[in-house]
């Protein structure tokens, strides 16, 4: 399975921010009973302040896609026979789900945050293959994971903000899981990423709208959020204009169905 990869004018546009990227220092390939997952792992991993969070993510992208793949065993039970070993042996031989996952972080020398993206290529025996994103946020000097309700004076009010933002977006679609991803985000937002013009959240494939094979996005400008009182020390800086070279990056990357570039460029026109 190729993986095509986001180009940094991407991200550079995503964040807003001229950006390095890491290489790549390694490929980690994880084979389990019914699974097997492919990450790449970036050299900022080997750093001491972010190894051990880069082992546990990794250890977890592989349990849980394994985990997965066990459940849906579940679904060929014999309702007369729960225990049949035989079950498990005829999937034991059967092909291999595959997941690809690209674990890049992002950074500007010195800038207050880091990004890690984890972008995953999942092809599940008898489905589509499917993309999802992942994103966390960090400090750049110490590795500690950045949280939502360090980012603003009022971080309930901006959870709320964020919540009626999303519902606004998405409640044409009438989609049946789209309450629980606001009661979700209204207690502890996630899956976000930080930029110069606000907060970008990333949607697994099947949460928000009908498709069930790619992630969606959608963005929330600051001035949205400002009754919340953003902290200044995470929103410091000027947001890099929107060219037309990102916009070619993206559309030539892994994330040109997940972003919708229309909603960062209204922000840059205000």
């Amino acid at each position: 399975m190729q993986l095509r990869l986001p180009f940094k004018g991407v991200i550079a546009l995503v964040l807003s921010v001229g950006l390095s990227v890491t290489c790549f220092s390694k490929e980690l390939v994880i084979e389990r009973s019914f699974s097997i997952s492919y990450i790449n792992v970036p050299a900022y991993c080997e750093l001491d302040s972010f190894k051990s969070t880069c082992t546990r993510l990794v250890n977890y992208y592989a349990r849980r896609f394994e985990r997965e793949m066990v459940s849906n065993i579940s679904l060929d039970y014999n309702e007369d026979d729960p225990f049949d070993k035989e079950i498990f042996e005829v999937d034991r031989n059967k092909e291999k789900s595959t997941q690809h996952v690209q674990m890049s972080i992002y950074s500007k020398p010195g800038e207050t945050l880091l990004t890690l993206f984890s972008i995953f290529k999942q092809k599940i025996v008898g489905a589509k293959e499917q993309l999802l994103v992942e994103t966390m946020n960090f400090e750049a000097k110490s590795g500690r994971i950045v949280r939502f309700a360090e980012l603003f004076e009022d971080p309930q009010l901006a959870a709320m903000l964020c919540a009626r933002a999303i519902e606004a977006k998405y409640q044409s679609e009438n989609f049946p899981l789209l309450p629980v991803v606001i009661s979700a985000t209204e207690l502890s937002p996630s899956n976000f990423i930080i930029t110069k013009r606000g907060l970008r959240f990333f949607f697994a494939p099947g949460l928000v709208k009908p498709s069930k094979n790619v992630a969606d996005s959608m963005f929330i400008p600051i001035k949205a959020l400002q009754e919340a009182k953003p902290v200044a020390k995470w929103w410091s800086g000027k947001a890099e204009a929107i060219t037309q070279e990102h916009k070619n990056a993206l559309e030539n990357s892994s994330l040109k169905d997940v972003i919708n570039l229309s909603e960062e460029i209204e922000a840059q026109q205000k």
